[in-house]
């Protein structure tokens, strides 16, 4: 099925994805004629792509964004295809965490990227590609061995287990193994895979010297914990052994946050959410007692992070990554409802009002679980509600700059302030009800081309909108008004009912309970209930299998070892009956284990050649549907719309009819108006024109005397106009005068000027002259700092030579001492 067929290029919005799509039609031609211009034409597209701003081109869910991927995934399979510019693009999508879930579920890039990495590129290319693998393989599913785990496993553990002398060393040691943790993390065959290429117990111990020696520690716990698991089950894992992982995570969180190691604050969290949402092994999280004196000792230099000084070593990106992450962290930690937890809870909202201005959707993650923590009570403790009284106001102001990114985190706290009956207050006179569903329509705006995850967010923000409103109804006319909105909206039913049918047993209760609450309207219910929901049916592209058709390979063998085959088996079987089978050669026997293991080799080579095919295979078919998908989610949102604007016309027709009607009756009474007041026109006319008449004989009389009166004016101002002409003349006589007075000024003017140009010229004259001396003197001094430096290195190399002449001496005397004993 072709992914990248014409049906997207209908998409109206052009100039933000005409690279991606210039992308797609260099790669066919690419893949129609292999010319150097086709690659050169998509290495500089890919050029483009990689330095582009936006990141949203990234996000999946639209035509031409699963075009574009199906294409590089086809390009980057092809051995002539621009490997590296593929690779730069990547980097740049990974950062985008929609494109990121797509290009390890969907798209399936791990595998190409596997196949690039060896030891035959440089140290940079390696670490460029460990770093994208890194990304791409966190929370990948691999379900069967597949062709690429045997060659990936040797290669990331030869690197692991190499020496880690030199920084670039170190890099790729650690990257690797961050990348070897994301693969057999949760994944039994990639496991199984591991332990067939490494001497398991060598490789254990190898491990833990590098966790104890500093070098990864929570990485290292988290590959034990996986070989743990695999080897003797995930709830045999000793509780000793979750409390050595979490003291190890502990002290590499602490000592993260002092060195702003932003990649080990990710493993840390990563690490200990893994840990508690493991169902064996939370409740050996909950019993660890030194979460609380650990944390004593980080809070205070996390506050450190949320004060980026101007002159600080670390960049504000890396900053506000590591910090970041650490709210992440904290969240877990909250998030894990413990007693002994609470005594820091002041502190951490004091925290949450530093970091909102450096990273609001985590920093808003984290005061709403704190809030959370207090649902059951009904109320915040007094201390916690005066930390909260003073910054609360910056916490409700709605995230208008990037609805999309912070409007679902923002909507999680306002439904935890409400379920408190002190900040609930609060809300209702921070918060409007048409900011909140501005907000909430944002996110659904935001996550509605971002697949999968864009999905279960707008769904979680549904749900926790409703709550909200439910909350807030009862105490507000407006807030009820804005829930009947809310519900009434398409996509939010729509929504609903999607987590009604959904897989998700806490999503199910969750919107259950909304629906069953007693301010639900019962007219909005049917409408749930009864909502189109075929969209939601659709099947998930990682629960598609292919179906590849693929002949097995026969084994056959040269005439010559057919007949040797066949001898050795009869001579075996006479052996066999007489009793002698000792008496048969251990040659012959080999000789037979080899022609058998030669048909095994072959026929591996033949399944893992099938096993390739039907992975590709696989691929493909996932890239057609999240096509499909795309195109078909743009249709019925073309779809609904149009139907909305067809029922919005068809009422405007309506009222037009009804206006029609009305302005015809208006028509007819104003028609007889002016019939009446025609007549009365008429009669006024003729009223009018005797007037205008004797007016005009009036104006004849005043005109005539006027003219007189003119005449006699002229008379006098031609008089007057004689008397001003001959003064005029003698006003030209003396103006002649001036004229030659003025004449000789200029010329004296002329000659004053000419010798300011001289002077001027004279002066740049010297300017240049002391430019040039200047530029003389720079190269003379740039001439003798080269000859210095041509003497270091004459010198150095005399040294050189001189230490070499000494050895050379030295050895010739060992040599002739050796030679005369």
């Amino acid at each position: 099925m072709e992914v990248d067929g014409d049906s997207w290029n209908t998409n109206p919005d052009g100039t933000k994805f005409a690279h991606l799509k210039a992308f797609v039609n260099a790669a066919r031609e690419f893949e129609a004629t292999h010319s150097e211009s086709a690659i050169n034409l998509l290495t500089r597209y890919l050029g483009l792509i990689a330095s582009s701003c936006d990141l949203s081109i990234f996000s999946p869910g639209r035509s031409e964004v699963c075009a574009f991927f199906s294409s590089l995934w086809r390009v980057m399979s092809d051995s002539r295809g621009p490997h590296w510019a593929g690779v730069a693009v990547l980097v740049r999508a990974c950062i985008e965490p929609s494109a990121r879930h797509a290009l390890t579920h969907t798209y399936k890039f791990m595998p190409l990227l596997a196949r690039l990495l060896s030891d035959t590129v440089s140290n940079e290319k390696k670490i460029k590609l460990l770093s994208v693998m890194q990304d791409i393989s966190y929370g990948i599913k691999i379900s069967w061995q597949e062709s690429y785990l045997a060659e990936l496993m040797k290669t990331l553990t030869n690197w692991i287990v190499q020496p880690m002398l030199e920084p670039q060393q170190r890099t790729i040691g650690h990257k690797s193994l961050t990348v070897l943790i994301n693969v057999c993390y949760g994944n039994l065959p990639a496991i199984y895979a591991l332990m067939r290429t490494v001497d398991t117990k060598e490789f254990v111990v190898h491990l833990i010297s590098l966790k104890e020696g500093g070098y990864g520690g929570v990485e290292v716990c988290r590959l034990l914990l996986c070989l743990s698991s695999a080897t003797r089950g995930g709830s045999n894992t000793r509780q000793p052994d979750v409390h050595s992982y979490l003291c190890c995570t502990m002290r590499t969180f602490n000592k993260a946050v002092v060195e702003r190691d932003e990649t080990q604050l990710l493993h840390a969290y990563t690490f200990i959410n893994d840990l508690c949402t493991d169902e064996n092994l939370r409740n050996y999280v909950l019993t660890y007692p030194h979460f609380s004196n650990s944390l004593k000792d980080a809070i205070k230099d996390v506050d450190a992070l949320c004060a980026v000084a101007p002159g600080d070593i670390c960049e504000p990106e890396s900053t506000a990554g590591c910090l970041r992450n650490v709210l992440k962290f904290l969240t877990v930690l909250v998030n894990l409802d413990l007693y002994s937890m609470r005594c820091h809870h002041n502190e951490l909202v004091c925290l949450c009002m530093k970091a909102t201005r450096i990273c609001l959707p985590e920093t808003l993650n984290l005061f709403a679980a704190i809030v959370t923590q207090y649902t059951e009570e009904g109320r915040l403790p007094q201390e916690l509600i005066s930390v909260i009284s003073d910054g609360l106001p910056a916490l409700l102001v709605p995230p208008s700059l990037e609805p999309g990114k912070a409007g679902l985190q923002w909507l999680q706290v306002v439904g935890a302030l409400c379920e408190s009956t002190e900040t609930q207050e609060r809300v209702l006179q921070e918060v409007t009800p048409d900011s909140f569903e501005d907000t909430l329509y944002g996110v659904l705006q935001y996550t509605s081309q971002n697949g999968p995850v864009g999905s279960e967010a707008s769904q979680q923000a549904v749900i926790v909108s409703c709550r909200t409103g439910l909350s807030l109804a009862p105490l507000d006319r407006n807030w009820e008004a804005a829930l009947n909105r809310m519900l009434a909206h398409h996509q939010v039913r729509k929504l609903l009912c999607t987590g009604l049918s959904s897989s998700n047993p806490s999503r199910r209760r969750q919107i259950l309970q909304l629906i069953k609450h007693h301010y639900f309207p019962s007219d909005q219910m049917n409408q749930v209930f009864g909502e189109n929901i075929s969209g939601a049916n659709d099947v998930s592209v990682e629960s598609l299998s292919p179906r590849v058709d693929i002949e097995a390979e026969t084994i056959t063998l040269t005439p010559s070892q057919q007949t040797a085959v066949d001898e050795l088996v009869n001579k075996l079987n006479v052996a066999m009956d007489s009793g002698k089978i000792s008496d048969i050669a251990t040659s012959s026997v080999m000789e037979l284990y080899g022609y058998k293991i030669t048909c095994l080799e072959q026929r591996l080579h033949s399944h893992s050649v099938a096993l390739q095919g039907a992975t590709d295979h696989m691929a493909s078919l996932q890239h057609a549907l999240a096509l499909l998908q795309a195109t078909n989610s743009s249709q019925q949102d073309v779809l609904y719309t149009t139907q909305m604007q067809a029922e919005r016309h068809k009422k405007t027709i309506e009222e037009l009819h009804k206006q029609l009607e009305d302005a015809e009756t208006t028509l007819r009474g104003f028609r007889a108006k002016l019939a009446a007041e025609r007549l009365d026109k008429e009669h006024q006319k003729e009223h009018l024109q005797q007037e205008f008449k004797q007016q005009l004989a009036n104006y004849e009389s005043d005109m005539k005397v006027r003219e007189r009166e003119a005449e006699e004016r002229i008379k006098r101002a031609e008089n007057e106009y004689k008397a001003l002409q001959k003064k005029l003349d003698q006003q030209m006589n003396k103006n002649s005068e001036l004229a030659g007075v003025l004449i000789k000024f200029e010329e004296r003017v002329k000659q004053r000027d000419k010798k300011l140009e001289e002077a001027a010229s004279a002066e740049a004259a010297l300017r240049r002259e002391i430019e040039q001396r200047d530029n003389m003197i720079k190269q003379l001094e740039k001439t003798v700092v080269e000859r210095e430096n041509r003497l270091y290195q004459v010198t150095t190399q005399l040294e050189e030579m001189k230490r070499v002449q000494e050895m050379v001496a030295k050895l010739m005397t060992k040599s002739t001492s050796n030679v005369s004993t």
